[in-house]
């Protein structure tokens, strides 16, 4: 069972909305799932994609844009990751790793971001978007169980409450949408 609010249906801890042609949009994480991340620095983002159909008329998947990004409007700071989504899948699971070295690239410069940028990044976290427009034609896509899994501790850091943080049902009903881009 599900809502439907804007187009987009929210089924259990499952995302899912569609499009009707060729276009690069987003599914975005609720407020709540947002703010101060630090403790998720070198733990992951798991989340699991799919396609229920669609139709990429004879055509490859659309790259050159960011499959997945992490945003900190406070810090002006966004870092994206390419081809996370395998073409002609139509379903995913995802580890990605919340640090450094787990292949993120800075936007708009697609150079790497140093522990600092992360850090920071992580420490006021106003977005993560996961893509959900892939193909040429109509698409019927999901996301579902997206996690953030805190890393291991630092010494130097207070201890935290953040194991993993779950998008759940309740929060995908408060705002997990799709995001088009222009």
């Amino acid at each position: 069972r599900g809502e439907t609010e804007g187009g987009i249906s929210h089924v259990s801890k499952m995302v899912k909305s569609s499009d009707a042609g060729k276009s690069v949009w987003y599914f975005v994480a609720p407020e709540k799932f947002l703010g101060n991340k630090r403790d998720a620095y070198g733990g992951v983002l798991y989340f699991r994609h799919g396609f229920f159909e669609y139709d990429s008329q004879g055509k490859d998947m659309m790259d050159g844009e960011f499959d997945v990004m992490l945003i900190s409007a406070a810090q002006d700071l966004t870092v994206g990751r390419r081809a996370v989504i395998p073409p002609w899948d139509f379903s995913s699971e995802h580890r990605l790793q919340l640090d450094e070295m787990g292949g993120w690239l800075l936007s708009p410069s697609n150079t790497a971001p140093s522990r600092h940028d992360m850090v920071r990044l992580l420490s006021q976290l106003s977005g993560v978007w996961i893509r959900g427009g892939f193909y040429a034609g109509r698409e019927d896509s999901y996301v579902m169980d997206v996690k953030l899994v805190a890393g291991p501790e630092e010494e130097s850091s207070p201890k935290s409450s953040l194991k993993h943080q779950t998008l759940s049902e309740a929060d995908s009903k408060l705002g997990m949408g799709a995001q088009p881009t222009s």
